[in-house]
């Protein structure tokens, strides 16, 4: 009877074990996970060297543990634990209240005498793009928004860090770098002050601002514009739209860490022109029929930031075949893709660059070809001094 029992318990477990490896075969084929909007680790490659260093057998151990079999079901398990039973503030690296989820950062400050050298290299990069814009007869225009984060920052708890330390000085040091060097600076930082900061300008889950806060900004830009560089475009207003708010559950950056289990619900708002502006749209050079809200199927599915011009795009050229206005040149990280849905409506063509993505020219090139009558930068304050990606100015 014994050993019939460990004959039986030996099989289950092989059974078990042969499950766990099917499983984990079949995640195999898995490139990315929505849920961590991330992609996951690829098989490794072989070469002696890595074999010596023992990254090849690291190598290994991250692939298999990112698509081990019911490694989803798991980590969810953990953080609902983590969030509900144990109530810890700080979850995945996202600080988590009753109403928001911020970003967590360590405690401590240092010397931050290197950011005044950082906020002039910047500075002196973007007067010398500033310089060749004009020498082509073009406006240029910088547009610095807060991260949701930083947006937030008073909202944090007060044992937590907030680094309102260095985003205050950053802010001031970038500010007045560019005032002295006479480039349009719109600091939306000190606009939604003026505003007393809305929560609606803002997502609670994501790093994002909202159709609200887009809308704000590019109604701040548009009036800078016009009293820059002497237009008279449309000037955005909530007047202007009918703002629907979708039946979608809406899953932030920072929920989507905590695999939506933060309990915070929220759903995104378009805008639709109450008069609509017609369009043809361009995404990497090719024609699409897409709108300017990837909006889904049904009603109950989960919806993201990508509902905004679907996610960031290496190039997408919007033209409304008004050639009594100018055209328009924007580029700058993810948080275009809100104001995109905007700004095409006051130009005759507007164009949008990626750099993380775009390789095809150089922004200088860009602007050669193509000569905008306003060139448009986006950014966070949290890669103000960043000049990889859409920090880069084209210079050789």
């Amino acid at each position: 009877m014994k050993k019939q029992a460990n004959i039986f318990f030996t099989v289950c477990f092989c059974l078990f074990l042969a499950a766990v490896i099917c499983m984990t075969v079949l995640n195999m084929g898995e490139t990315s996970t929505f849920i961590e909007n991330r992609t996951l680790a690829e098989i490794p490659r072989y070469s002696g060297e890595a074999l010596l260093s023992g990254d090849y057998f690291s190598a290994w151990e991250t692939y298999l543990t990112d698509h081990a079999a019911a490694r989803n079901t798991a980590l969810k398990i953990n953080t609902w634990a983590e969030i509900w039973l144990l109530r810890l503030p700080v979850i995945s690296d996202v600080v988590v209240t009753d109403n928001l989820l911020l970003s967590f950062f360590e405690y401590g400050r240092w010397d931050t005498a290197y950011l005044e050298e950082a906020s002039e290299k910047m500075a002196d990069s973007l007067k010398s793009l500033d310089d060749y814009i004009s020498e082509r007869g073009g406006s240029f225009f910088y547009v610095g928004v807060p991260e949701q984060f930083s947006y937030f920052r008073s909202k944090y708890p007060d044992y937590l860090e907030n680094r309102d330390w260095i985003l205050s000085k950053t802010n001031s040091l970038f500010s007045g770098d560019l005032k002295e060097r006479d480039i349009s600076f719109i600091n939306m930082d000190e606009e939604f002050e003026k505003l007393s900061k809305p929560e609606i300008y803002y997502f609670a889950t994501d790093h994002h601002y909202s159709f609200h806060g887009a809308l704000a900004t590019c109604k701040k830009l548009v009036e800078s514009i016009n009293s820059a560089a002497e237009y008279n475009l449309k000037v955005p207003s909530e007047d202007d739209y009918i703002l629907k708010m979708l039946p979608n559950p809406y899953i932030g950056s920072r929920d989507r860490k905590l695999y939506g289990l933060s309990g915070i619900q929220e759903k995104p708002v378009i805008g639709v022109l109450k008069e609509p502006v017609s369009y043809e749209r361009f995404d990497n050079g090719v024609r699409t029929d897409a709108p300017l809200y990837n909006l889904p199927q049904t009603d109950t599915e989960l919806v993201a930031y990508e509902i905004y011009m679907g996610g960031d795009i290496a190039e997408t050229i919007i033209k409304t075949d008004r050639p009594e206005l100018p055209n328009a040149l924007i580029y700058g990280d993810s948080f275009t893709n809100a104001a995109e849905t905007i700004l095409y409506s006051s130009f005759n063509e507007t164009r949008s660059l990626d750099l993380r993505h775009y390789s095809a020219k150089t922004l200088r090139e860009y602007i050669d070809e193509y000569k905008p009558d306003v060139v448009i930068c986006i950014r966070d304050d949290s890669c103000f001094f960043n000049m990889d990606g859409n920090g880069q100015t084209g210079e050789d």
